[in-house]
């Protein structure tokens, strides 16, 4: 994605959090453990999964070991007769059970409908797709035990829409968050909250709370000015957030894992 958001969104988004009534713990923050050098080809999503990794690009998907090695890949995600609509992005995806939910983007974001397609987890092959009424879909992350999926109507936006996957995708009423976030480009949902990654001008993560929308700005996945992409919130002994940031030379994408403090 391009970068649009503006520092002066940044800086709204900080000011208000300063100004907020002190709580009684201190904010969560993120911490850097260690980064790994990916290719520049997995510029886009990320999802944990057993002894691995799912990782998007635009045109990508590909299932890959502890060690990044490519163990299934898709090069051709996007069916032609979606592409003949204009579908040319895959965005950051997620995984539930067997299946991988990936958004896929049109650019005419006037339209106001977007897809979402899901793919079979062990092949990578091509399964079904709904369409969706919203203007933008940098990613999608479903709740395993809720079946509700949610994402962002647009990429700078102070709500999170819902909806209902075992209903047929039924729009449920948009969480309302207590700020703006300026361009989200990935989210993973776990332990009550949605986490974001946005490729604003700090490249900042983000914590909002499912049940309030309070939204805690943990730092930044860095390389700035590179951007920030795809967000994994798998709590694993590497970290508890594992984002995608695109190095200011495009090549290497960074994968870095991240503690939560506080």
């Amino acid at each position: 994605m391009g970068r649009l958001g503006s520092l002066a969104g940044v800086c709204a988004a900080v000011l208000a959090l300063s100004a907020a009534p002190a709580s009684a713990g201190a904010a969560p923050k993120s911490v850097l453990k260690s980064e790994d050098r990916l290719s520049a080809l997995y510029a886009q999503g990320i999802a944990r999964i057993d002894k691995g990794w799912i990782l998007t690009g635009r045109f990508v998907i590909d299932r890959v070991n502890e060690k990044f090695k490519p163990i299934v890949d898709n090069r051709r995600p996007i069916p032609p007769n979606l592409l003949a609509q204009g579908y040319n992005h895959v965005g950051d995806i997620d995984v539930v059970g067997k299946y991988i939910y990936a958004p896929l983007e049109q650019g005419n974001y006037d339209l106001g409908h977007q897809i979402t397609a899901r793919y079979n987890l062990r092949t990578l092959k091509f399964i079904d797709y709904v369409v969706l009424p919203q203007h933008e879909n940098s990613f999608v992350t479903v709740d395993p035990k809720t079946m509700i999926a949610y994402t962002m109507d647009h990429f700078d936006g102070n709500t999170i829409l819902r909806y209902d996957v075992r209903k047929k995708w039924r729009v449920l009423a948009p969480l309302q968050m207590d700020m703006t976030l300026q361009h989200t480009q990935g989210g993973d949902v776990a332990d009550g909250a949605i986490w974001i990654q946005s490729s604003d001008p700090q490249n900042s993560t983000w914590r909002v709370d499912l049940h309030t929308g309070h939204a805690d700005l943990l730092g930044s996945s860095g390389h700035v000015p590179g951007e920030g992409e795809g967000i994994d919130a798998t709590k694993l002994k590497s970290g508890r957030l594992h984002t995608l940031t695109v190095d200011p030379n495009i090549n290497p994408v960074w994968l870095g894992h991240f503690a939560v403090v506080g």
